[in-house]
């Protein structure tokens, strides 16, 4: 099933040059996100942001969309492109470059960030968003 969750990974992560914060923010177009992506979380989906050695989790798709209106708080705009997808069994390590640019500011900020999902019959259980990329990859049993 491995080849099978990095589809699934690839299929739900929004293209290249979106601009999440809009993506979240943005009752009407998270209402078009919602339905999407309903029918491929699990009933007891969670998402977490690990940051600094501490985990904040979420329950479910409205969870989802907390955890990420948590974290783009500050920022005026966000865009995130998946650099590998890294198959690790039930698993799928997402090795992301994410820029930013915060209220206020001109210039973006770049982040070398990993998510790890976790798929578990053939959709999507948990998802866990690192702004640490080796932190992740240590999570997943994995070396940078």
């Amino acid at each position: 099933m491995s080849r099978e969750n990095v589809e699934l990974v690839r299929a739900l992560y929004p293209e290249p040059g979106t601009d999440i914060a809009a993506l979240f923010r943005d009752e009407h177009t998270f209402a078009g996100m919602r339905e999407a992506l309903s029918s491929f979380l699990t009933d007891d989906f969670q998402s977490a942001a690990i940051f600094l050695g501490q985990t904040r989790t979420y329950a479910g798709l409205e969870g989802l969309r907390q955890n990420w209106l948590d974290w783009l708080e500050p920022w005026a705009t966000y865009r995130t492109t998946i650099e590998e997808l890294i198959d690790v069994g039930d698993r799928v390590v997402l090795l992301l470059r994410d820029h930013g640019r915060y209220e206020g500011m001109d210039a973006e900020v770049e982040i070398i960030a990993a998510s790890i999902c976790t798929v578990r019959e053939g959709k999507l259980a948990r998802w866990e968003d690192y702004a640490d990329r080796a932190e992740a990859l240590k999570a997943a049993g994995l070396s940078e």
